[in-house]
């Protein structure tokens, strides 16, 4: 009446996409970037050199590429989607991070 199930391995020719464990290897790069430009406003007083402030912004922009280029890693066919999910969580996280820390200073909050 009940069968065993058997156990049985699936064969695919999927693969994980090595663009998107680049784009999530540079959205990690962005946040551990954005960490690290945290701690050391905070421990100078907000009082940093204006090229922290230029690689700050260039970093955003980054993040925006990042994050750009991620949506077109889960398009992917024949892939896993671990990295690309991963990549468009951590890419976004790492954008509005940075937009948001940008436009609170911009606005002076």
């Amino acid at each position: 009446m009940f069968r065993k199930k058997r156990r049985s391995y699936k064969f695919t020719e999927k693969k994980h996409s090595k663009k998107a464990i680049v784009v999530w290897l540079l959205a990690m790069l962005t946040l551990i970037a954005y960490l690290l430009f945290i701690f050391l406003s905070y421990k100078t007083a907000g009082q940093l050199s204006t090229y922290y402030g230029a690689f700050g912004v260039l970093t955003m922009l980054l993040a925006v590429v990042v994050m750009c280029v991620s949506f077109t890693t889960i398009k992917e066919e024949d892939t896993f989607l671990l990295f690309p999910r991963m990549a468009v969580a951590t890419s976004v996280l790492a954008t509005f991070l940075w937009a948001g820390t940008y436009v609170s200073g911009y606005l002076r909050l």
